[in-house]
């Protein structure tokens, strides 16, 4: 075996081992954000706070939801990115698949940040809750580097299926 196949070999272990850790840790991911979020929507609804009470249940469960979009969209980011190591663990390295995935994963990480800076904030203010604060803070830094970095890979690897297909139809 030469060293190109053995780094692809090397390559394509690592993308499995990956996709095993992230199949055993999106579920962890899944819950830490469902099961407080799930917490409460139930304590609004039905054991109100006395902000809820005051806005109604509808509102506040409302209120509740547009806080928990950002972890929503983060967190469906980074389960987007699951056909990308099931593409590498297979050898596909340069696929459509792979950059879909990735320019998915980098919209949803995008939507997330702005879920988070701008959009639920404002609706929230505008149902009665918190006042409109802008709060940016190291995490939203390192989230917009998550979104741009992973849209650029696609785009890339969108670019290079591309040139390997036009390459190949010349051949053909």
């Amino acid at each position: 075996m030469d060293n190109v196949d053995s780094r692809i070999q090397k390559a394509r272990a690592q993308a499995g081992q990956m996709r095993v850790m992230s199949a055993m840790l999106i579920p962890i991911l899944v819950a830490a954000i469902g099961l407080p979020f799930i917490g409460e929507i139930y304590l609004v609804a039905f054991e109100p706070a006395p902000w809820a009470a005051e806005l109604g249940a509808p509102t506040a469960v409302l209120i509740k939801v547009l806080s928990y979009a950002p972890a929503v969209a983060a967190a469906a980011a980074v389960i987007m990115l699951q056909p990308v190591l099931v593409e590498y663990h297979e050898g596909r390295f340069v696929s459509d698949k792979a950059s879909a995935a990735f320019q998915l994963a980098g919209l949803s990480a995008l939507a997330a940040l702005f879920l988070k800076m701008l959009v639920s904030p404002l609706a929230i203010s505008f149902l009665g809750g918190a006042p409109f604060t802008w709060r940016f803070d190291p995490l939203d830094i390192a989230l917009m580097v998550f979104a741009a970095s992973v849209m650029m890979i696609g785009g890339v690897l969108d670019a290079a299926v591309a040139s390997l297909k036009a390459e190949n139809d010349q051949i053909v």
